[in-house]
C-alpha cells in the first residue's frame, strides 16, 4: 500500500489519493469545473479508502502520533475548511446537484496528517447522509 495512487473518476472530476509516508496526499483533477463534485455512493468509497489507509499508518510502530487537542475545521455558511499551510481544502453539500463539493484554494496538491483526515472522514459521512 505505501506506493499505490488510487484514482477516483467521480461524479465531476477526479481525486487522487496516495500514503506519503505518514501522511496521505490529496489530489483534486476538477476537469471543467472549479470543484469536485461526489454522489454519496462516491463519498462512502473515499471514506472506506481514507479510513483503510489511516488504520495503516495508525498502527505503524514508528508513526509519531500527534495529539489532537482542538478542532482543525472551520466553518463558514455551509462550507467546512481546513487551512494547512498556505492552502484550504473546502467541503460542502451542493443541493443543486445533490453532491458533495469538495476544492481546494492554493496547492493543488496536499499531504495531510492523520488529524486532518479523520475530521475530513466524519465531516464527509455527515453529509452523505
Amino acid at each position: 500500500m505505501e506506493n499505490q495512487v488510487y484514482n477516483w473518476f467521480i461524479k465531476s472530476g477526479n481525486i487522487q489519493i496516495q500514503k506519503e509516508g505518514d501522511c496521505i496526499s490529496l489530489q483534486l483533477d476538477y476537469e471543467k469545473e472549479v470543484y469536485c463534485l461526489l454522489t454519496h455512493s462516491d463519498a462512502y468509497e473515499i471514506i472506506d479508502l481514507l479510513t483503510n489507509i489511516s488504520k495503516k499508518i495508525w498502527e505503524n510502530p514508528n508513526y509519531q502520533r500527534q495529539p489532537y487537542t482542538n478542532r482543525l475545521f472551520k466553518h463558514r455558511g455551509n462550507e467546512y475548511y481546513w487551512e494547512i499551510e498556505s492552502s484550504q481544502i473546502i467541503i460542502k453539500y451542493n443541493e443543486t446537484d445533490d453532491a458533495i463539493e469538495i476544492k481546494y484554494k492554493g496547492n493543488n496538491r496536499m499531504n495531510l496528517e492523520l488529524n486532518y483526515v479523520i475530521e475530513i472522514i466524519q465531516i464527509m459521512e455527515q453529509l452523505s447522509k
